[in-house]
């Protein structure tokens, strides 16, 4: 049986962690690398960290950021924010990042994801899909530039361009669950779930223990992304792992 992974999200902006609601309203939230440093003692499966304003700003997300947290850390990393090219990508795996995450670069620079996955290999390519619901299509739509840019890509199109580009992971977060603390977008995860053969993380909406239950139970996602939760709620990563473990779902020890 394969574990099911906990993985703190931290959203990042200038030299701080910030959490918001929507993708709006952020508030300050604490320190990356010591945080980063907490949640390796407690047990997270790796932390994925990305600049929010990189994209907007020109630029990617600092190296020397990701260096100073694999210093003290000895969790796997994923890093994004700003990537556009092979030699964005080269400078986060030259500071010590496991993967790379792809978001607004996935959609728009045409064979990113395809050159990526050539170069470093499938496993290190993490394409990060942030989606809106579209009542009137009873569908999800793809949304960049940290949920300001509609594209007009429905989920389906998205992941399959992005699985058959090479992608060797996907993280799916829904803005409208986002920051809200109202749990997972489960429908959300059920509709995809068919189409995606490589390990998949749902994000967006984790605020208690049976949350995360009701997403590892009813759907067939790998992991969980939290932010939120994490950060501003009495919770920790031993007590999810042990509320976990006494519901059935299989997750490895703290």
């Amino acid at each position: 049986m394969r574990h099911k992974r906990i993985i703190p999200q931290f959203l990042l902006k200038g030299d701080r962690l910030v959490k918001g609601t929507a993708f709006k309203d952020h508030i300050d939230v604490g320190d990356p690398v010591s945080q980063a440093m907490i949640y390796d003692a407690q047990g997270a499966e790796e932390i994925l960290i990305v600049d929010i304003e990189a994209t907007t700003q020109g630029r990617i997300i600092s190296p020397a950021l990701i260096e100073r947290i694999i210093s003290k850390c000895r969790l796997p990393v994923a890093a994004g924010g700003g990537v556009r090219s092979l030699a964005d990508a080269r400078s986060l795996f030259r500071s010590g990042a496991d993967k790379v995450v792809l978001n607004s670069g996935a959609v728009e620079v045409e064979v990113l994801v395809e050159s990526m996955a050539a170069e470093f290999g499938s496993q290190s390519v993490l394409v990060s899909l942030d989606v809106c619901f579209l009542p009137e299509r009873n569908d999800w739509e793809v949304v960049v530039r940290s949920g300001a840019m509609r594209t007009g890509i429905m989920i389906s199109e998205a992941i399959d361009k992005a699985v058959r580009s090479g992608a060797g992971e996907i993280l799916l977060t829904s803005i409208d669950r986002e920051g809200t603390l109202n749990g997972f977008d489960c429908a959300l995860y059920k509709h995809v779930q068919p189409l995606i053969p490589v390990p998949f993380v749902a994000g967006g909406g984790a605020g208690c223990y049976d949350h995360i239950v009701e997403l590892f139970d009813t759907t067939s996602v790998d992991a969980c992304g939290l932010g939120k939760m994490l950060a501003l709620r009495d919770y920790d990563i031993v007590r999810i792992k042990s509320y976990l473990h006494g519901r059935g779902i299989a997750v490895r020890d703290a």
